[in-house]
């Protein structure tokens, strides 16, 4: 008997030491909570890849408490190295820098599609702040993470040009001196010879606000022409203007296109991808209008690229005009891939700015801009851009429907 009290002892406490102990193994819990190797070699090949040298003590075991404290994540130590002094000080080259993106963060050499994409990108004036969210809000950098037990993290997805105090001071005197860094945008949709509903312009109203920009002295520039101004690549006029007509109507090809060109100005187009059609007998409708508002014809790709060959930016406004605000990142993400691959593949050039569909984003999609490749979001709204203070995430924009007056645009214009 008391042989078998002894033994049901010994095993009551070696359950008890056994629950006790369990916590330990249970992997529901975050990796890097108690994997100190796995930390220490996702910070070292920091070192190794951005900065050439072994980690020192010190600086090592920083980063490793952070990570194991939980108070940073991966995006946090990317942006760390890339921002050093130490790393900025390389003065590396774009070609360099992306080898080292490629490298550090995705541990593999540049594949010749995306390198090539990336590098047009930084031709095209995007900033290298930009090019390090994109790598670090991809799914290939979440993928790495996971395997040292990281969390991946993000950075904001509308850091699209980095803009910072001297960035503006030393652009602003130069690139948009007579507008005191002011750059409006107007918005529009389809424009016919008389209006059929609020936001369909006619085409004398599109003459008027022409007219009216020519008059004041104002130039249009793309969105490429804005990103490469304010990484300090290039002067804009002394007075800059952007027009932007959304969705993709035919009607931007038969009136709006001869009306701008007859002024010497240029605008960018963002179409709905899905909906553009590639020939007149497959051309399509507004189905995301049906119901509230006619029926109107679309865009062709031949007109499209007619009018990309007279130096209309071509941008995206999503596949089939769906609320991207309403998806997930991985929604999201899908949507902006296809429409830059329809765009680019169409009719070339580069497919970087999105103008949300029913003026509708979120955290969600603005972190897939990056990932994606874009360098910024347009929103519907919001007034003239002050380049002072920019969110990539949601450049405003001044809207013009067909009962907006040329006075209230006017007033717009510095």
């Amino acid at each position: 008997m008391k042989g078998k009290i002894k033994y049901f002892f010994v095993l009551a406490l070696a359950v008890l030491v056994f629950v006790s102990i369990l916590p330990v193994f249970n992997v529901s819990k975050p990796l890097f909570a108690d994997s100190t190797s796995d930390v220490n070699a996702f910070v070292t090949r920091f070192y190794q890849q951005c900065l050439d040298r072994q980690p020192d003590a010190d600086g090592l075991a920083g980063w490793v408490n952070a990570l194991q404290s939980h108070s940073i994540s991966g995006a946090t130590v990317a942006n760390g190295f890339i921002n050093s002094t130490e790393f900025v000080n390389k003065n590396l080259s774009n070609d360099a820098y992306l080898q080292v993106m490629y490298r550090a963060f995705f541990d593999r050499e540049p594949d010749p599609q995306g390198y090539s994409n990336w590098m047009g990108l930084l031709n095209a004036g995007n900033s290298r702040q930009y090019v390090l969210a994109g790598f670090v809000n991809s799914t290939e950098f979440r993928n790495f993470c996971a395997k040292f037990g990281i969390d991946s993290g993000s950075l904001n997805g509308g850091s699209g040009a980095k803009v910072s105090n001297s960035t503006v001071a030393s652009t602003s005197s130069s690139t948009v001196a007579s507008t005191g860094g002011v750059v409006p945008i107007f918005a529009f949709h389809s424009v016919m010879p008389d209006s059929g509903y609020e936001y369909e312009i006619s085409t004398g109203q599109l003459n008027e606000l022409c007219s009216l920009l020519k008059q004041r002295g104002y130039q249009t520039i793309s969105f490429q022409d804005l990103f490469a101004a304010v990484n300090g690549g290039k002067a804009l006029p002394p007075k800059p203007v952007i027009l932007t007509s959304d969705d993709g109507y035919q009607s931007v090809y038969q009136y709006a296109f001869p009306i701008v060109q007859s002024y010497g100005f240029k605008m960018t187009l963002f179409i709905t991808t899905g909906l553009i059609g590639s020939s007149d007998g497959d051309r399509r409708t507004n189905l995301f209008d049906a119901g509230s508002y006619p029926t109107r014809a679309m865009l062709i790709w031949p007109e499209v690229a007619a009018m990309a060959a007279a130096g209309f930016e071509i941008q995206g406004h999503g596949t089939d005009h769906s609320r991207l605000g309403s998806m997930s990142y991985d929604q999201a993400l899908a949507q902006l891939q296809a429409s830059q691959a329809a765009i680019q593949g169409s009719v070339g050039g580069v497919c970087n700015v999105v103008a949300w569909p029913f003026d509708s984003f979120s955290a969600a999609s603005v972190s897939a801009l990056t990932a994606a490749h874009y360098g910024a979001g347009v929103a519907y709204s919001g007034g003239a851009l002050n380049t002072g203070a920019i969110n990539w995430g949601a450049i405003p924009r001044i809207p013009v429907q067909a009962s907006t007056s040329i006075g209230s645009l006017a007033s717009y214009l510095p």
